[in-house]
């Protein structure tokens, strides 16, 4: 079974797999901005994938990136990523289009993050869309946030009264009931003289964690 690799315009890990160069690049702003990574937190796990568990490997590729900010994988390797990976790289028209299509075709508002992985399911001829009977080639497309929290996109793709409709018809309660709290004014922690790390480390996890349970 193919894995498919999606990113937006910040397309490190498509590189990799069309060149096998492994290297850093400028990052710009997209309306999916969670995975706007220079260097992809999951690409050390993909290798690791790819050489079927070879963690000293993976640790030698990784320290080389690190020293290099370059790997270039050899051929063999390169063959076997592109034999086991597809990837797309998607933009932000693309992904309102899919955001857009998601809503039309299934009633239903994704992140732009879900977007972005809809659009590359369908650029590689995934039936997200396809509601035929028939269907050859289907796709499961799990949501990864909810779209409460990127109004930028989400606007950027219905409108304005796309936006407005949302709120008033599919906005989650606890989102909403988060939004109508009073904000919590800081809170100041302070080392504990005399304490060790642990100590510390410990005490003001204790404090965060009354904090949780007193707010929320």
């Amino acid at each position: 079974m193919c894995q498919i690799l999606v990113l937006n315009a910040i397309d490190i890990t498509k590189r990799v797999i069309e060149t096998g160069l492994f290297q850093k690049k400028k990052i710009q702003k997209t309306l999916s901005d969670a995975i706007n990574i220079e260097v992809p937190y999951n690409f050390e796990r993909i290798l690791f994938y790819l050489t079927n568990g070879n963690a000293s490997l993976v640790k030698q590729w990784m320290e080389t990136m690190e020293q290099t900010q370059m790997l270039r994988l050899n051929p063999s390797w390169h063959h076997k990523l592109q034999a086991d990976f597809q990837s797309a790289r998607i933009t932000d028209d693309e992904t309102c289009r899919a955001l857009r299509q998601t809503l039309e075709t299934y009633h239903y508002v994704v992140d732009p993050h879900t977007a972005v992985a809809i659009a590359a399911a369908d650029r590689l001829g995934y039936s997200v869309f396809d509601e035929r009977s028939e269907n050859e080639n289907p796709v499961v497309v799990l949501a990864t946030a909810s779209p409460c929290k990127f109004q930028e996109a989400v606007t950027a793709a219905l409108g304005p009264d796309g936006w407005k409709q949302y709120r008033q018809t599919s906005f989650p309660s606890r989102a909403q009931q988060t939004l109508e709290m009073r904000e919590n004014e800081p809170h100041h922690f302070c080392w504990i003289e005399g304490a060790t790390l642990s100590e510390v480390q410990s005490d003001w996890r204790k404090k965060m964690l009354d904090i949780v349970d007193k707010h929320f």
